[in-house]
């Protein structure tokens, strides 16, 4: 098969938790720069956002092999999504636009009217990306604290 040509191939499906954290955990792994792994992203806690916010969390799929995620957060009043990657194998097919499109109609259908999204300063040139699909650059500044001491990462 033509790699060209897999994008009508690829299935988009829900995260079977915890069936395939390590298929994701790869993936992450292989995403390049933009993708930062941490305890956050452990299975307990991955566990946990796919209790809280169902529904929200995509894999992309070619012949059985997870190529690509999507998480997505609902808080109740605003949407995030976290870690959309493709396989670097893959990427440049519109798996990642497919991908984000998921999970903002998922996010959509229960309410959400906002969503946000993060890039870390060494995958800004991906900026392009999310403004085609209508996302703008917020001035923010973001702060963050550990309220727990953060286990080691088991996959």
């Amino acid at each position: 098969m033509d790699k060209a040509d897999i994008v009508g191939d690829i299935h988009i499906r829900n995260y079977r938790h915890p069936d395939d954290y390590q298929a994701v955990y790869a993936v992450w792994e292989s995403a390049g720069k933009g993708i930062h792994i941490a305890a956050s992203d452990s299975l307990e806690e991955i566990g946990k956002l796919v209790k809280k916010s169902p529904g929200l969390f995509f894999v992309a799929e070619l012949e059985g092999r997870i190529i690509g995620t999507v998480m997505g957060g609902f808080d109740g009043r605003r949407g995030l999504i976290y870690h959309l990657a493709v396989h670097p194998e893959y990427q440049n097919k519109h798996i990642g636009s497919r991908l984000l499109l998921q999970v903002e109609e998922a996010l959509y259908n229960i309410g959400c009217t906002k969503v946000y999204l993060f890039l870390v300063p060494e995958n800004i040139q991906q900026a392009g990306f999310y403004r085609k699909l209508n996302y703008e650059q917020m001035d923010v500044v973001p702060f963050t604290k550990y309220l727990r001491e953060q286990p080691s990462m088991d996959k």
